[in-house]
């Protein structure tokens, strides 16, 4: 990410940056014009195809109805009156060019035509039948070598059958729009090979050459269907006027979308998002500052705080990103990944030294969140350490979420072995109401009681009021920032178990913390000695 951000601080880097946006953008604007030319013209040659079966449903209806109308009418007898009858029906309605009696062996008994005989297409083949969905009807191949004729039978009995002869050759003229007419075909096809009428341009198209699309719509209730088989580059290319005027406009818009991108991009990160990319990079480090029992300051454990290590070497202080981190949730990530650090670290520490404790801070947001347990559990397992070792400080910056949760999390906590700290007790949120409810191990007495001490005599009251709860509780106590061996004085006086600050030890790196611990052990064996 550093070296992105150093190309693109230089000329060469922007304007490659600003060319690859511009160009990426035109091409994805052509490509998705193209894709929505695409669509709405394949929609509308589907529509064409569609619309175009539906007329030629619509004119056999019209041939279908006409002989059920002849059925109930009486034609079967085929006297003068009723072939005058089909005469009029096929001068009047175009698309039937006739109307037979047949027998019951297709014989012809009677026509509306009898010219059709002497010209050779009264007499048809009935060999290739095809069923409609309607009881009684058949379609016969009678085209003729693409005539456009179509036979529609239908049985009134036994001994007779009326066929009606429609001519379906103008169906499909001019059925194509200007630009497509030359580069398209239509079929009007029955039973699925034969085909009753077509439009053929000069140049036939084959649908087995991959560049043509081929558009299918089948009848229901008839066995037909209309196939149209259209050129795709014509078909990209219709209804596409304004390809290049969107391309021109798609550039500029390009350039100037790729403009404000690299404004973006080169601009200085936000705090989020440079913890962000920190936490990634894993700067967020554990430092340690011991915690000492008052009565010979031997170091008994630590407390875990977070600092911010830059690339550079360079230390931020906690009050500079911890309340933000707080704020926008990134405090959970990075409070995982010191406690993965910091236990790694010591481990093998702890390990030998069953009695030795570190205490992290968690958040009350994380402590009553779903995932904390089964988080910490995890941790603690692959870091190989005691439950009991590890303590958990609850701060006093953000309020519970949800108090009873709260409370059942700590005592579930605490009975599988992890030791619960208030934090910063008697100020904050962490007031003396919730000493009792939460039920934790350990009261951490807050920097502002321990800087008065000696000096303050209701300083002093308020810490012995403070570790005579904790004795009645069953509860330790650790007192927060003894900076003096007159702070120490007094509260070994007052009996406080447990102490951290600079007195003996500021927040230190792991390595410098061993050494700590090392001269601490030394101390103590020499007391022993002694």
């Amino acid at each position: 990410m550093i070296f992105v951000k150093k190309a693109l601080n230089t000329i060469v880097g922007k304007l490659l940056l600003l060319a690859f946006i511009a160009l990426s953008f035109t091409a994805l604007v052509r490509t998705t014009y193209s894709a929505i030319v695409w669509g709405n013209n394949t929609r509308q040659i589907s529509e064409l195809n569609q619309r175009s079966l539906h007329r030629a449903e619509v004119l056999v209806d019209y041939a279908v109805n006409t002989m059920a109308d002849l059925e109930y009418g009486g034609l079967g007898v085929c006297d003068a009156q009723a072939i005058k009858t089909i005469q009029r029906i096929s001068f009047l309605r175009g698309s039937i060019k006739d109307i037979q009696v047949l027998d019951a062996h297709n014989g012809l008994l009677c026509a509306g035509a009898p010219m059709n005989e002497e010209l050779d297409i009264a007499k048809f083949d009935f060999s290739d039948m095809y069923a409609a969905a309607e009881e009684n009807i058949f379609f016969h191949d009678i085209s003729r070598n693409n005539s456009g004729l179509l036979g529609i039978a239908r049985h009134v009995s036994d001994d007779q059958t009326f066929l009606a002869v429609l001519n379906l050759d103008t169906l499909l003229f001019d059925v194509f729009p200007k630009e497509l007419r030359d580069h398209a075909r239509a079929d009007l096809v029955m039973g699925g090979n034969v085909e009753v009428a077509s439009q053929i341009p000069d140049v036939v198209p084959h649908v087995e050459q991959q560049n043509f699309k081929e558009f299918i719509t089948a009848s229901d209730r008839y066995p037909l269907e209309v196939r149209f088989t259209v050129d795709e580059a014509m078909l990209s290319s219709w209804n596409s006027e304004l390809a290049r005027l969107i391309g021109d406009v798609s550039l500029v818009i390009g350039l100037i979308m790729g403009w404000i991108i690299l404004v973006l991009l080169v601009r200085p990160l936000t705090l989020r998002e440079e913890m962000s990319l920190a936490l990634k990079n894993g700067e967020f480090v554990p430092f340690m500052q011991p915690t000492f029992d008052i009565a010979g300051r031997k170091i008994v454990g630590c407390e875990v705080l977070m600092r911010w290590k830059k690339p550079d070497g360079e230390i931020v202080a906690p009050y500079q990103f911890i309340p933000a981190a707080e704020e926008n949730g990134l405090i959970i990530p990075m409070t995982r990944a010191v406690m993965v650090a910091a236990l790694s670290q010591l481990g093998d520490y702890m390990g030998r030294d069953k009695n030795f404790k570190m205490a992290f801070n968690i958040v009350p947001v994380d402590l009553v969140s779903d995932q904390f347990e089964a988080d910490l559990c995890e941790i603690v397992k692959q870091a190989g350490v005691a439950s009991r070792q590890v303590v958990l400080e609850i701060t006093e910056r953000q309020e519970f979420p949800d108090q009873d949760i709260a409370i059942a999390r700590i005592k579930q906590l605490r009975e599988m072995g992890f030791r619960v700290a208030l934090d910063d007790t008697g100020v904050g949120h962490n007031g003396l109401s919730n000493v009792q409810q939460l039920g934790a191990d350990i009261i951490k007495i807050d920097k502002i009681f321990i800087d008065r001490v000696g000096v303050d005599n209701a300083a002093t009251t308020i810490v012995q009021m403070l570790v005579k709860l904790a004795q009645e509780l069953g509860m330790r106590t650790v007192a927060e920032g003894i900076e003096t061996e007159e702070q120490l004085r007094v509260l070994a006086e007052c009996e406080v178990d447990e102490g951290q600050g600079y007195l003996v030890s500021k927040p230190v790196p792991h390595d410098e913390f061993i050494k700590l611990l090392m001269d601490s052990q030394q101390v103590a064996t020499n007391k022993v000695a002694a």
